[in-house]
């Protein structure tokens, strides 16, 4: 936690509450939110088919260029509230602008407070968010909204699965609404980065495929829900081509550089010599792990199938799966540490991707055959925000 403290420098970005050293949420998200999953694919099913029906504005005759980082990451907040505070908040497009704004901006924010004299970082703070804007604004909406709920809570006869009931549950003895709502913030933040990450460099590399590669992807989808008799857990859990996509994306661009940061808090043999000081730092090169050439075969091509293809070669269903982590697979962690939310990124990106394929065609505009390349900033890697993919209505459609 002190690694990722630094990182995000959450004593000025996020957490006057202390929310990393009474870290429930994570505990939350691991046990009330995972068992919740199979409960909340059909809201996100919903909210899905609603949002880009909205955002696609789908007619047969018309192509949309959509600029796919932006339109992702809005996307997610709204579909990922759904389930955290329910329909009416997750449609406030206030709120979602503030939300998005807020998980865009602090990744930017806390490297210029890494940098800055720790006496400084309270000033460079105040500084930087009345310009670039802070936790302020969609605490605005938060705490409001959350005030209301706590009030009608009272009266509820059976309280409804949502995240922000299953934070307030569990919240500890006199915590304020406000250190509530910064939980749920945090929650937000975690869910709209990553999440927006990975199905933009899904859909970067999807829309390079061949017709044939795609329709396979549909054909399984089709499949998977005519068997299971629609979406449910199975279902999805048996879209293998789509999470083998997610997966790939993972490994072969990831979301940072290094990975599995620590601060050694005591001083530290490795036992070749290597002595680490109290205070120091270490971590993973992710790049050795992931193009490891022992492990994965021709490591330096970006193959969307890799996985589905061990899965069937090995026979193994779950082994291979999106949100399964490893020693030679890092996006999400390792350990007990490793992102609490991960499972439920994986359903609600599956979902979303499983959606596009059925109702929308979707490439590069003419002449373009190569993907974007990515933004680095502070050793996270970022897709390219300016890059569109054109989207149309399929006009045949048979699911």
């Amino acid at each position: 936690m002190k690694a990722v403290d630094e990182d995000l420098q959450l004593p000025y970005t996020m957490d006057e509450h202390q929310l990393s050293s009474t870290s429930y949420q994570a505990r939350v998200l691991r046990t009330d939110v995972n068992r919740s999953i199979p409960s909340y694919i059909p809201e996100i099913l919903d909210e899905s088919v609603l949002a880009m029906t909205e955002t696609f504005k789908p007619n047969a005759k018309e192509t949309v260029s959509i600029p796919v980082f932006d339109t992702m990451t809005h996307l997610i907040a709204r579909i990922s509230n759904r389930v955290i505070f329910g329909e009416e908040l997750c449609r406030n497009e206030r709120f979602l602008h503030a939300v998005v704004h807020f998980s865009e901006t602090v990744p930017v924010m806390a490297p210029f407070l890494q940098w800055s004299p720790e006496f400084l970082r309270p000033i460079v703070y105040l500084a930087m968010s009345s310009v670039m804007g802070g936790k302020k604004e969609p605490l605005k909406y938060l705490v409001p909204h959350l005030k209301q709920y706590m009030k009608d809570r009272a009266n509820m006869a059976e309280k409804p699965p949502l995240v922000s009931e299953f934070i307030i549950k569990n919240s500890l003895p006199n915590e304020s609404i406000e250190g509530i709502a910064v939980r749920l913030l945090n929650i937000n933040f975690a869910s709209i980065h990553t999440s927006a990450i990975f199905i933009t460099q899904a859909l970067f590399e999807m829309a390079l495929l061949s017709s044939e590669d795609i329709e396979s992807m549909r054909t399984e989808i089709k499949e998977a829900l005519e068997k299971e008799g629609g979406w449910t857990k199975d279902a999805i859990d048996k879209m293998y081509k789509v999470d083998s996509a997610l997966r790939e994306v993972g490994r072969y661009y990831g979301l940072v550089h290094s990975t599995l940061s620590r601060v050694a808090m005591l001083g530290c043999d490795l036992g070749d010599g290597t002595h680490v000081p109290p205070g120091f730092r270490v971590a993973v090169d992710i790049r050795a792990i992931h193009f490891d050439p022992d492990v994965y075969e021709d490591p330096d091509r970006c193959d969307l199938f890799r996985f589905s293809k061990m899965r069937a070669k090995d026979g193994a269903d779950s082994k291979y799966g999106f949100a399964m982590v490893d020693s030679n697979y890092l996006p999400f962690g390792a350990g007990r540490h490793a992102c609490a939310g991960r499972f439920f990124a994986a359903m609600e990106l599956k979902i979303m991707l499983a959606h596009i394929l059925l109702e929308y065609e979707f490439g590069y505009a003419p002449g373009i055959t190569q993907r974007p390349k990515n933004l680095i900033f502070n050793g996270a890697i970022i897709p390219d925000p300016k890059t569109h993919l054109l989207f149309k209505v399929r006009s045949n459609k048979t699911l």
